[in-house]
């Protein structure tokens, strides 16, 4: 007699955006069928016990880079164990380079590397040459564009004509634009004026890349994006200074999405000096100001999204600090620092976790029902998540190809345990069981009337009478 169930989840607390309550979850085949109390343990080929366990959906981390220490199967192997079961990257389309040729290498990589269900965004590193293929990355299923209002010394920031450009043919396209916001030729000359000072380069790294610039082009891109009516995402949001603007546009009503990163939400200035060219990341870390502000505005709703930015260089802490490149290994941990952080210390409720990590990042990008939530006719994506585990983050127990993390020796409470991507398991307790080329590639979509939630709608965690296991 063929069972209703493949799989069926008991015991749990499902977790969404807008509510906890205590469920089971019936899986069949890729999706799930059922999400009630009380399900029939008889009715299923095999029962999982989630008792004592938050059950919520994969996360879905928009920002990563597969191109130094992890590839697409790297990065996907690493960002499994710490509970992402959908990967978006960036498609580094560098000067001289194809748009829509760098897409389809990523695409092949993706189906042959990688772990988990993905999808691309197209980064434009010379958008005078790179902008008429815009219209074609959409055949491809890729409706989102990154690029750069920085790194002029490296040829790859894009001016004002060239970004109001890409942004008016990224509306008409019916697509999202992206920018890294700071501004690339007054900190080249903040840069350089100190190097002719002979100053030191990491003491005063945050005064070379000062607040006022990335809220400067943070305004800019914003103004930009309104004339062009291009719906905008900012990404790597890091300082207070740069949620004026932001919040502005929001009660203006125009469509942007504001993303900010684990690092920022809990490292300082102070890291950076502590550890030198590991640290070295951009936007730089800033002031604890900086860092109390980014967690007020995910508690107003101003911002929508925290992904990982995940750049994992081959840094040491000895290495000449100018020399050394930007980025940070932060795939892994990315879940277990923002839930310890923001839940452990009461700065936000679960189901506001859910929908920075999981059901945003899936609306914005057109993967919602499909991904993002737990509910009938959605992808089995999940995670088992103890609230109660301890673990020590050490480099030692990380999968990332870099050979740092910037988190080394943090006490956290609550840590994934299962994580699951259309009804297999990847990852159990540490072993992963999933194989390279296991994921999918996903079209992605914008839809420019997406009302994303604020505040409301979900009840902190000290409030849920529920929550005693």
């Amino acid at each position: 007699m063929t069972k209703q169930y493949d799989l069926l989840i008991r015991g749990g607390l499902v977790v969404s955006g807008s509510k906890i309550r205590k469920a089971d979850i019936g899986i069949k085949g890729e999706k799930i069928t059922s999400v009630e109390p009380r399900l029939s343990q008889k009715e299923a080929v095999r029962v999982i016990d989630a008792s004592g366990k938050y059950v919520m959906p994969g996360v879905i981390d928009v920002h990563v880079h597969p191109v130094y220490e992890d590839d697409m199967g790297g990065l996907s192997f690493t960002a499994a164990h710490g509970g992402t079961t959908t990967l978006i990257h960036f498609a580094y389309a560098k000067p001289g380079m194809k748009l829509i040729d760098t897409i389809k290498q990523y695409q092949e990589e993706g189906h042959q590397k990688s772990y988990l269900d993905f999808g691309i965004h197209g980064a434009l590193f010379d958008p005078p040459s790179q902008i008429s293929e815009i219209p074609k990355a959409f055949d491809l299923g890729i409706s989102s564009f990154k690029m750069f209002m920085t790194y002029a010394k490296l040829k790859w920031m894009t001016d004002d004509y060239h970004l109001s450009a890409a942004m008016d043919l990224i509306s008409e396209c019916g697509g999202l634009a992206m920018v890294h916001a700071e501004n690339g030729l007054v900190t080249d000359y903040l840069e350089d004026r100190s190097l002719k000072k002979g100053e030191d380069q990491k003491k005063v790294f945050l005064k070379t890349r000062p607040d006022y610039l990335e809220a400067e082009a943070i305004f800019r891109a914003l103004s930009i994006s309104a004339v062009t009516h291009c719906p905008l995402y900012i990404v790597h949001l890091s300082t207070a200074k740069g949620v004026i603007p932001i919040k502005q546009a929001k009660e203006e009503g125009h469509v942007v999405y504001a993303e900010t990163c684990p690092q920022y939400l809990t490292l300082t200035d102070s890291t950076l000096q502590r550890l030198g060219p590991l640290a070295k990341v951009g936007p730089p870390l800033r002031t604890e100001k900086d860092r109390l502000a980014l967690w007020e505005a995910i508690q107003k709703g101003i911002i929508d999204v925290v992904a990982s930015d995940h750049a994992p260089k081959a840094k040491r802490k000895e290495d000449p600090f100018f020399e050394a490149p930007y980025g940070s290994p932060q795939a892994e941990t990315m879940l277990t620092i923002t839930y310890d952080e923001g839940i452990n210390k009461e700065r936000i409720g679960l189901c506001k976790l859910v929908q920075l990590f999981s059901e945003n990042p899936a609306k914005i990008f057109g993967l919602y029902p499909k991904k993002g939530i737990l509910q009938k006719g959605s992808d089995a994506d999940l995670i088992f998540f103890d609230p109660n585990q301890i673990q020590t983050i050490q480099h030692k127990t990380q999968h990332s190809g870099a050979p740092y993390t910037l988190y080394e020796g943090r006490r956290c409470r609550g840590m994934v345990t299962l994580t699951m991507q259309r009804g297999k398991i990847l990852v159990e307790n540490g072993e992963m069981k999933g194989k390279p080329g296991d994921g999918r590639f996903l079209a992605t979509t914008i839809n420019p009337k997406l009302k994303l939630p604020s505040l409301g709608g979900c009840v902190a965690m000290r409030e849920m009478p529920c929550l005693s296991f």
